[in-house]
């Protein structure tokens, strides 16, 4: 073989040593980083996930709560209007009129009175077109006829100026019990602002909630030319929809169909049975991971480059010896030198081989370096987030915790390391963790609720545990992600607690009282400690919206209100049931002669004169009370009470009567 051939096979071999370094630091490198970034990203998912469906729970309670309050508007409107007005047109419009006023000016497009055959007889807006109007065939009337009590309409396009509306109808009925009128009011879907305080909600700069009729018919979306279509009328197939048509609640990941993935989340409204729906484009929502899978793509490719430049320096410069030892044969062989030139070529290849294993060393640290690296970008990422991630064993011990733990708890993530959760936690909350742990450590994923105090103060926590499985089935360990839900938890009570307090007064309203009064007899059946109801209202109240206008009767109420909140201790439950009619539920009051000194007490807190901006404004109250008997429901103890309150007011009003059994 010529030196040159000698020469060519050596410089091939140390191409594909060159390569081969190259191809295996790349190789490492992205494997590391990808790895660490997948685990990130299926925490990051359900995170994700469950966020959009806890909001999007409170956003359906929001909008439940809207649709229930209209429509026990319209219910008491209803039922509110006077019996002489019933079937009298033209008195009963200036009646509706003033009523509405009390809701303010843009609660709805319009009220409308139709007779019991369907005729429109009123409507409190001038109607723009032909001004005769029949509902006959219409849900809202045919179900308020039928079922005699308040509905709310599907979503329909409007027949006389094509808004989007939804119509809350409720039963006139007459004095003899039959419907006399249907009172109707609607609702602009879109322009009224009703669906967009929940805007705010959407996810990301790309994401959208929309709103859909239980089978199918699009109401609300930020793509009009798609109101008021079926959702299979564009081309494709969204699974999570037709999931949700069919009666799934929560969130999954699924395609879109654009073609693009999601995370979808559904809920349904208890009202209506409407499905309330987010999207959020996976893209997005996980966009930061995607820059980082291409930024370790580059990053890995540029050092593999690197890498392999350096390999190429090295192997020519190390084997070098070999080099000199493969020319000194072949002048031996070919060109008759003595064997004294394989001397030095063979005390070179000693310290060559030295060497060559130093090499393999540096290389090495080289990949320990750039591991080390893919781990702090991991860890810089688990650190940043506003959840607790870690990692805990089968001893219940953690083996690993983000930096959000020392923010939390003020324990370094280094010392959380062995640490066993009990420690953290605490004893009581650490059982309670404990079941929905080893149900993860049986192979699901689990989430639950837990209450523990953080930085000194009790907190609302959600935590999702995640098995980590092993290619034989078995969990290793579970991964946890924890994130503080105390925020939304607020929102719902604060929600909850709008939908049971009387606006105007600042008392419990009509559903607050019902659920009290329930409960409050519920106790007085175990305990066998009769309670007292007391039924009151304002006598000549309308006297003194008609003299005083409604601004001052308001004030009245509010302060007809404050008095008779100071005037009974603070175990009874005064409420406002509608207009100037109160109610005051008197638990354990022990006598009747004591529920006539409470109700005497009223009576006399009320004779004196209100202070208004109108000046002093006389006025007085009749009052009913009844005593509960054994196997009395709320509805019969609230009749009773009503009826005394009828006999207070024939006895001359500004007094009291005690129902008698």
């Amino acid at each position: 073989m010529s030196n040159r051939a000698v020469r060519l096979a050596s410089a091939n071999l140390k191409l594909r040593l060159a390569s081969v370094a190259a191809v295996l630091v790349f190789a490492a490198t992205l494997l590391v980083t990808l790895s660490t970034l997948s685990v990130s990203e299926r925490g990051m998912k359900s995170v994700i996930g469950d966020q959009q469906y806890t909001l999007l729970s409170g956003a359906a309670s929001f909008m439940d709560d809207r649709l229930a309050a209209r429509l026990g508007q319209v219910e008491a409107l209803a039922a509110g209007i006077p019996p002489r007005l019933r079937t009298d047109w033209a008195a009963l419009k200036p009646f509706l009129a003033d009523q509405v006023r009390l809701w303010g000016a843009d609660e709805y497009l319009n009220l409308v009175v139709f007779d019991a055959a369907g005729e429109m007889q009123l409507s409190l807006r001038e109607l723009p077109g032909p001004t005769v109007l029949n509902a006959r065939g219409s849900d809202y009337f045919e179900r308020a006829l039928d079922k005699r009590k308040g509905t709310i309409s599907r979503p329909i396009r409007s027949r006389l100026t094509g808004n989007h509306i939804v119509v809350f109808s409720a039963p006139v009925l007459d004095a003899a019990g039959k419907v006399a009128a249907v009172l109707t009011g609607s609702v602009d879907l879109r322009r009224s602002g009703f669906l967009r305080q929940i805007s705010t909600l959407k996810p990301g700069k790309t994401g959208y909630l929309f709103l859909m009729t239980a089978d199918g018919v699009i109401i609300d979306h930020p793509d009009e030319s798609r109101l008021f279509q079926h959702v299979g009328s564009t081309p494709g197939v969204n699974q999570g929809t037709d999931r949700a048509l069919a009666g799934f609640e929560g969130w999954l990941e699924t395609r879109s169909k654009d073609g693009s993935d999601s995370i979808y989340a559904y809920r349904r409204l208890r009202t209506t049975g409407w499905i309330l729906a987010a999207r959020y484009p996976s893209a997005e929502a996980f966009a930061p991971m995607d820059a980082m899978r291409r930024n370790a793509f580059f990053s890995a490719g540029g050092l593999a480059l690197a890498a392999g430049l350096l390999a190429w320096v090295l192997v020519f410069r190390l084997l070098a010896p070999l080099q000199d030892l493969s020319d000194s044969v072949a002048a031996i062989r070919h060109d008759g030198a003595g064997i004294e030139v394989l001397r030095d070529g063979r005390h070179d290849e000693i310290g060559e081989l030295g060497r060559a294993f130093h090499a393999l060393m540096a290389e090495r640290e080289q990949a320990d370096r750039d591991r080390a690296a893919s781990e702090k970008r991991l860890r810089m990422i688990t650190d940043n987030l506003p959840v607790l991630i870690s990692y805990i064993d089968r001893e219940h011990c953690y083996r690993f915790g983000n930096a959000t733990y020392e923010k939390w708890f003020g324990v370094d993530p280094k010392k959380l390391i062995g640490m066993p959760l009990a420690r953290l936690v605490g004893p009581d909350a650490a059982a309670d963790i404990s079941p929905h742990l080893e149900q993860a450590f049986g192979g699901q994923s689990v989430t639950h609720e837990l209450r523990i105090p953080v930085r000194g103060e009790p907190r609302i926590l959600q935590a999702t545990y995640i098995p980590d499985h092993q290619p034989d089935g078995s969990v290793a360990g579970v991964y946890s992600l924890v994130h503080d839900m105390t925020h939304v938890k607020e929102v719902e009570e604060q929600l909850l607690q709008l939908a049971r307090v009387d606006t105007l007064t600042g008392i419990a309203n009509r559903r607050m009282f019902g659920e009290t009064l329930q409960h409050a007899l519920d106790r007085a059946r175990r305990s066998h400690k009769p309670l007292a109801l007391a039924y009151l209202d304002i006598d000549h109240f309308k006297r003194i919206n008609d003299t005083h206008g409604h601004g001052v009767g308001d004030e009245v109420l509010k302060e007809f209100a404050r008095r008779l909140t100071v005037g009974v201790r603070a175990t009874d439950t005064p409420a406002r049931l509608s207009g100037d009619e109160f109610v005051v539920i008197l638990e354990e009051i022990g006598t009747r002669v004591e529920a006539e000194r409470t109700a005497a007490k009223i009576v006399e807190a009320m004779r004196v004169p209100f202070r208004t901006s109108a000046g002093l404004v006389q006025s007085s109250t009749s009052i009913g009370v009844a005593m509960s008997q054994p196997r009395q429901t709320q509805e019969q103890l609230l009749a009773a009470a009503d009826s005394a309150l009828y006999a207070a007011k024939g006895k001359g009003r500004n007094g009291y009567a005690v129902f008698e059994v």
